[in-house]
This record gives C-alpha cells, sequence and structure tokens, in this order.
C-alpha cells in the first residue's frame, strides 16, 4: 500500500509541474502537494491551491481559492464555502461516474453548481459528448474555466466542455435550451431552503425527457427532506447509493448518490 501511495504522490508531483502556467493572470500555485497517508490518499486539505485527486486511475489537478474567499459574503456560497474547494461528494460522483462510463458516454451533460469544476472535467474525460459546467457566481466561474483548460488541454474532450453562468430562479436559464440535457448532474447543491424550488424547476426545465439525474449530497440537517420531498413530485428515484457502497476512503463523509428519471 505505501508503494502504491507513493507512486501516485510521483505522479502527481510530474504533473503538478507539467501544468504551471506563466500567465501571471493565473492562480498561483501550491509549492506543497496533498499529504498522502495509506486511510485516505486523498486527505481533505482545502487551503492548497492545487489538489491533486485520482479518479479511476485518472490524474486531475484542480485549483482551489479557499484562502481568497471573502469573510463578508451573505451566505455559504460561492467562494466564501462551496466553490472555493474540493469536497467529498465531488470525489464520489467522479470516482462513481467513471465506473460507470455508461451514464457519461456520448451524453450531453449539464452540473449544476459545479464550483471548481471536478465533475466536469471528469465527465469530459470518460467520454461525454458535450458538458456546460455552471455556477453563479463569476469568480468562481472564472476557476472553473482553469481548471477546464488544466484538465482537458491537449485532449480532443478540451472542445466539448463549456462554462457558463446559471443561477436557479433567475434568467440565466433564458440561454440554455429547454430539455436539451441527457446527464444533470450535481454535488453538494442541496444547501439552501430558499433555492429547493428554484433548483428543482431548474432541473427540470433542461432535463430531457428520457435524462437521468444524479445527485451527490451529505446530509446536513439543512431540511434536505423536503427538497427530496418536492423532487419526488416530478422525479422518480430509480438508485439509491449509500456510503457503504462507495470509496471506502470516505466512509465516514456520509455522502449519498441518488439517480432519477422523470416521471
Amino acid at each position: 500500500m505505501t508503494s502504491i501511495c507513493f507512486k501516485h504522490s510521483i505522479q502527481f508531483l510530474v504533473l503538478y509541474f507539467a501544468m504551471q502556467d506563466p500567465n501571471p493572470n493565473a492562480i498561483a500555485l501550491s509549492t506543497s502537494l496533498v499529504p498522502f497517508s495509506n486511510t485516505n490518499p486523498y486527505a481533505d486539505n482545502f487551503r492548497l491551491k492545487v489538489r491533486p485527486v485520482l479518479i479511476d486511475g485518472e490524474s486531475f489537478m484542480i485549483r482551489q481559492s479557499w484562502d481568497e474567499r471573502a469573510d463578508d459574503e451573505p451566505e455559504p456560497t460561492g467562494l466564501k464555502w462551496t466553490g472555493a474547494a474540493v469536497w467529498d461528494a465531488a470525489i464520489l460522483l467522479s470516482e462513481y461516474l467513471a465506473k460507470n462510463p455508461e451514464l457519461v458516454r456520448g451524453k450531453h451533460v449539464l452540473e449544476l453548481g459545479a464550483g471548481h469544476a471536478l465533475v466536469s472535467v471528469v465527465c469530459a474525460r470518460f467520454g461525454a459528448r458535450k458538458v456546460t459546467a455552471t455556477d453563479y457566481d463569476e469568480r468562481v466561474l472564472k476557476l472553473a474555466r482553469v481548471n477546464v483548460d488544466h484538465n482537458v488541454r491537449g485532449d480532443n474532450s478540451s472542445q466539448c466542455v463549456d462554462v457558463k453562468q446559471l443561477g436557479w430562479g433567475t434568467n440565466d436559464i433564458e440561454s440554455f435550451e429547454a430539455s436539451s440535457f441527457d446527464l444533470v448532474v450535481g454535488s453538494d447543491v442541496v444547501y439552501n431552503k430558499g433555492l429547493f424550488k428554484p433548483l428543482i424547476e431548474t432541473i427540470d426545465k433542461l432535463l430531457s425527457p428520457e435524462g437521468t439525474l444524479i445527485l451527490a449530497y451529505k446530509p446536513r440537517g439543512l431540511d434536505e427532506e423536503k427538497f427530496f420531498f418536492w423532487l419526488k413530485k416530478k422525479f422518480q428515484q430509480i438508485s439509491k447509493i449509500t456510503p457503504a457502497n462507495l470509496n471506502s476512503d470516505f466512509i465516514n463523509s456520509s455522502v449519498f448518490i441518488n439517480l432519477y428519471r422523470k416521471r
């Protein structure tokens, strides 16, 4: 196990130096890497400028902006929390999609609340026909664009990833074609009770009639049960993956993954 972790550390180190961007406007790279351990090779470390993540044997270098958060953010969204770093739910959703590529291959994919866009770049790497990563905050979208550029550069999939603004319940949705996405994905998007219904309406409008919705979430006592109650009025749950059936390194993360189809 130690040799495997050391091998992965070397692979990430090579990728780390290979991806450095001389552009002074680019987000600064960290000089440190994730401190790997035998029990958690991903090791949550939000303050890393660049976080290496291994998804089904594929290496990703995801830039984070944890220390660039604004303390006066009016709510825990944008760069203050959700868009600033890689959360466990995004890693677990990415792994699930990578291990079930038939869900992604050849599909038009929409990621809601993409933040750093890890899930989007994973979908692109694993065969999606087209991926649209969305968030409402322009600072977060800038971070997503950097990660798309660095993680699909030089690959044919680089032409299939778009990054667009989409605030749930806003006029942003008018720039999207209705019912045009085969797959809608989201990780840790169920956090604001005031956005539950706008989020459901957004999904309902953009997902195709035969499409699939996949949500990864961690129960945090934020009235999530109301969201899922309302969601099931329009969507039928077809599968539920529990923490016990996901990566054992994240067994304590309490992340669930639900799959839905339109009723």
